[in-house]
């Protein structure tokens, strides 16, 4: 099972607690209308676990939809769940939410206005180009996608290398110099399995990856990444 997530950071810092208190106090209920039907939507936050430097929770909404039913349009609510980590990091706080990126950035701007009345207050976590390059080399041959940005050739916006030993050619040398590191697929030495890993936070596992490990390596491996 393939897992996404994405990382964001607040502008603003925030005691873990009050974090915590307004999580736990959300939930807002608004009706939808349409083809004379009306629904009750839920978007709530439910399941908050809470220490002094981390919250875990579940966010949850409702999304409607409209299925065919013998020959009419039926309506049903799907609730989506997902995963979200508060962790403060020094004097940051950091939010990791399991999802893929539009999902993701949803909820990022849901949960601004929950703790900060307004959006903006939740902004993406950029990787420094040389930390990405620092994490590949620390253990390239983990190492079989690398994509590079910033290339500076005209039209090309770009360029990607694939295989065994990548740090190794003449290839990875010369992208090096020409641009940055956007985007890696490599293998975890301490977790064994294996990641995409792009300079915008976003995080993918592939293969069978249970959840818990997939935001214990978010934590021990790439919000580093971040504040290193």
């Amino acid at each position: 099972m393939t897992l996404s997530a994405k990382i964001f950071k607040l502008v603003e810092s925030i005691p873990m607690d009050v974090i915590a208190r307004k999580l736990r106090e959300y939930r807002e209920e608004k009706m939808y209308e349409k083809m004379d039907t009306k629904l009750d939507l839920v978007v709530e936050v439910k399941d908050v676990a809470a220490s002094s430097d981390r919250i875990r929770a579940v966010f949850c909404f409702d999304k409607p939809f409209f299925i065919k039913q013998r020959g009419r349009l039926t309506p049903v609510v799907k609730t989506y769940e997902s995963t979200i980590v508060f962790r403060r990091l020094s004097e940051s706080i950091i939010l990791i939410v399991l999802e893929k990126k539009h999902r993701a950035n949803m909820i990022a701007n849901k949960l601004s206005e929950v703790l900060f009345i307004k959006r903006g207050f939740i902004t993406e976590a950029n990787i420094p180009a040389d930390n990405m390059r620092k994490f590949h080399e620390e253990n390239p041959e983990a190492t079989k996608v690398i994509f590079f940005d910033e290339v500076g050739l005209p039209g090309i916006d770009k360029l990607s290398l694939y295989g065994d030993s990548l740090k190794d050619t003449d290839l990875y040398a010369e992208y090096s110099k020409r641009g940055n590191i956007w985007y890696i697929v490599t293998t975890s030495r301490s977790y064994g399995i294996t990641v995409g890993i792009a300079r915008n936070g976003i995080v993918v596992a592939f293969g069978n990856v249970g959840e818990g490990d997939f935001i214990r390596f978010i934590e021990d491996e790439v919000l580093p990444l971040i504040h290193g």
